[in-house]
């Protein structure tokens, strides 16, 4: 079988061409994955923050993972983040409210991010005792910028 080569132009203009069709497909994807990789770098770090936050006394993982998020809840054009944790305990739930109302975690932009404390009414009367099953939320909201999660 006899080789075919193409002649060095006719290479050449289809190497111009695959750059001319490729280059602007990379640069568009880039220029909406970066921010999304720059707002999960933020998320990450949110929840770091959040796990070395020491627990109350008495309070357990229920879950050892935490649950990070970004997304628009609500209207308008920014990111929200919401970390979230399944702790077990066996303070009351005015224990556990004061001492998360007491928590000086930083948010991703504000020094101080807000935190929501929800108790499984469900489990009060589980087959474990006197433990209480509670969530606790952390949430903060950033300009959208160009992540499409977050319009």
């Amino acid at each position: 079988m006899k080789s075919v080569e193409l002649p060095v132009v006719k290479l050449g203009c289809l190497v111009a061409i695959a750059c001319a069709v490729v280059a602007p497909l990379v640069g568009l994807f880039l220029l909406f994955s970066i921010p999304a990789w720059l707002n999960d770098r933020k998320l990450a770090n949110l929840e770091d923050r959040f796990l070395a936050y020491p627990l109350p006394p008495d309070t357990d993982f229920a879950d050892y993972s935490a649950e990070g998020s970004i997304a628009l809840r609500g209207n308008g054009n920014h990111c929200d983040y919401q970390v979230r944790i399944k702790l077990s305990t066996t303070l009351s739930e005015e224990e556990v409210v004061r001492y998360y109302d007491a928590a000086g975690i930083a948010g991703v932009e504000v020094e101080r991010a807000p935190l929501r404390v929800y108790f499984d009414r469900s489990s009060d009367k589980a087959a474990d005792g006197n433990m209480k099953h509670f969530i606790v939320e952390l949430y903060d909201s950033t300009d959208a910028g160009l992540d499409l999660r977050c319009h």
